[in-house]
């Protein structure tokens, strides 16, 4: 399995071509579905700073400043297209499915900002045999492969707010790539095997935009970027390459249970799970858009030192859990982790309650407004280590963090919808600083 991504492609078309010209195959069994997304956003994004105490050379910063800053990556309000993507499956009854879910643009992913690639993949992958997706349940006991790159197992299913959690964006925001096997034990029980290449450790802002880190333009004499560094936290950011790398593979177990009553008014998934690998310790290894190294490269930072690092184990255990009761659907999820020697762990809890207005006044046979879901997100990210701000330029990678989000989304006739909502950020710096955000969102779906 040397190009996963050649293989998707390959198969996705010959299947395609398949189905059409078979002409003793039942039309039926074969579906293949399409979906155009567009996002719009209105982001309004808090000024904060905090001064370094990392001696950054006075040619490293702009003209006239004596410290370096961790500060708001884009402060003010700013209008701008977020995502243009298009999802496409090519299904055969149960037994086959191809999916893949490309971007011309996904500004939020990326990582930097700026520099970033602006067309990728966020997922590409075959599967054969069942997988029930949120609480389907198969109807007996069941086998499945799927390979490519796909989202983690734990990922939350739904998302009611635009915005990521802290837990969510440090440990299962981005897809991995590898080989996923896994069944159910008659329709309740399931379970899930991957190995992959395992996702890059780096760090990121939790708000929307990254933040710009180890750009080019940070190479040149007193350099000014437009984009700042933002507060970045450690996390599992996106793989670089399409084909499975089998240095450093990630090994994952995972063990789950879901019930949905008969009317499907209320059910709930529940999965446990574990990660782990060895971090990479390579300088050549860097991403897109950024001369910074991940993993031990970025950890050790740029005096080598700052950080309590011990080995270079990187392992991940916890638990989530989805319900559904009428219009109340709630995620929580707990991961606990250790990455060379450091540990860190989170906490997540997203609820939401959705109000169906679609009896209401109608144009063409539709309602115009279809729903209106409020949302609340309480996420939680505590630290048993602490560095050396003289010696690392970064520490926000270790401070305590709570994230408060609060929000509506509205839905309305034509697959469009609008969410707005409000990001609270309370850190345990040493200073008061709040860089909290306001994202409005118009999405539409074709």
């Amino acid at each position: 399995m040397r190009r996963i991504a050649a293989a998707v492609l390959g198969l996705f078309t010959t299947i395609s071509l398949f189905a059409q010209t078979q002409p003793t195959q039942p039309v039926s069994d074969w579906t293949l579905k399409s979906r155009i997304e567009l996002r719009v956003n209105y982001r309004n994004s808090k000024e904060q700073t905090f001064a370094l105490k990392f001696p950054f050379p006075p040619s490293f910063l702009p003209v006239g400043q004596t410290v370096g800053f961790e500060e708001t990556v884009n402060a003010g309000a700013h209008t701008e297209l977020s995502v243009a993507q298009i999802k496409l499956d090519l299904g055969y009854g149960n037994w086959f499915l191809a999916h893949t879910q490309l971007h011309a643009t996904d500004k939020y992913r990326r990582n930097p900002t700026s520099a970033d690639r602006k067309i990728d993949a966020d997922e590409l992958w075959i599967q054969f045999g069942p997988r029930g997706e949120f609480l389907e349940r198969p109807e007996q006991t069941s086998v499945f492969l799927q390979m490519g790159k796909f989202p983690k197992m734990e990922r939350q299913p739904i998302r009611v707010l635009e915005s990521y959690g802290l837990v969510a964006t440090a440990f299962n925001r981005f897809e991995d790539v590898g080989v996923m096997g896994g069944g159910s034990v008659g329709r309740n029980f399931y379970w899930r095997f991957t190995g992959t290449s395992g996702n890059p450790l780096y760090f990121r802002d939790p708000n929307a935009l990254a933040g710009d880190n180890g750009i080019k333009e940070l190479l040149q004499p007193n350099p000014d970027p437009r984009l700042k560094s933002g507060f970045p936290i450690l996390y599992d950011t996106r793989v670089e390459s399409l084909s499975l790398q089998t240095n450093n593979m990630s090994f994952g177990q995972g063990l789950g249970y879901r019930w949905q009553n008969d009317a499907q008014t209320a059910g709930f998934d529940a999965v446990a799970f574990h990660y782990r690998r060895n971090l990479r310790d390579d300088e050549n290894a860097p991403l897109t858009g950024t001369f910074y190294g991940v993993d031990l490269d970025l950890l050790e930072g740029p005096l080598d030192t700052g950080l309590p690092i011990r080995g270079h184990k990187k392992e991940e255990t916890g638990a989530r859990v989805y319900t559904e009761w009428k219009g109340l659907t709630s995620t929580i999820q707990f991961t606990s982790q250790s990455v060379a020697g450091m540990h860190r762990s989170g906490g997540e809890a997203e609820f939401g309650y959705k109000f169906d207005l679609s009896g209401g006044p109608s144009a063409g046979g539709e309602s115009l407004l279809q729903s209106i879901q409020p949302a609340v997100r309480w996420s939680e990210l505590h630290y048993g280590f602490k560095g050396n701000g003289a010696l690392y330029p970064a520490p926000s990678i270790w401070w305590n963090w709570t994230k408060i989000d609060a929000g509506i989304r509205i839905g309305f006739a034509k697959h469009v919808d609008l969410t707005i909502e409000r990001a609270r950020n309370n850190i345990g710096a040493p200073k008061k600083i709040h860089p909290d955000e306001t994202l409005a969102t118009v999405r539409v779906r074709i």
